[in-house]
């Protein structure tokens, strides 16, 4: 009777949850990881003597009783991915017959300019502008490094 009672004033706690916005069953265990269900895919929770069993549309997961914490609705599954900053400088790359331009730097960036064995050949500082040229009409064929804020870029000067 216990256990029907308990299975009845969960399935009345998880739809009025739902209707909060609330759509993950979260379960927490003693040592502190997390099991989490999609209450889309309509978990079934079964209690038996020593263990507890959930099954989804996709999942099942059974523990032991004694290990588990407690359970609790949340919005949505933790992903442990933290907010990206966006920033707005964006940065560009561009190579003309005799130039390469790279903007959107930091000024006083610096941008170097290698050849294909590793070798530096030209650099160049970004300016106040966040802008930086490096001239390449008197290099000769071949492909050629440019690297600037740890991104390299290879191209081929004909």
């Amino acid at each position: 009777m216990k256990k029907l009672l308990f299975v009845f004033m969960l399935f009345a706690f998880s739809i009025s949850v739902f209707g909060q916005g609330k759509n993950v069953l979260s379960i927490l265990m003693k040592d502190g990881t997390s099991v989490y269900f999609l209450l889309k895919e309509k978990p079934c929770i079964t209690f038996g003597d020593d263990d507890v069993k959930v099954v989804s549309a996709t999942d099942e997961a059974v523990m032991k009783r004694s290990l588990v914490d407690h359970f609790e609705f949340v919005a949505e599954v933790p992903s442990g991915i933290e907010e990206v900053e966006e920033n707005d400088a964006r940065e560009s790359f561009e190579l003309t017959g005799d130039a390469v331009h790279v903007g959107g730097l930091t000024p006083g960036c610096k941008v170097q300019l290698y050849s294909v064995n590793g070798q530096a050949v030209l650099s160049a500082v970004a300016n106040e502008a966040g802008m930086a040229t490096i001239h390449i009409g008197s290099l000769s064929s071949g492909i050629y490094l440019v690297n600037y804020n740890e991104i390299t870029i290879k191209f081929i000067k004909q």
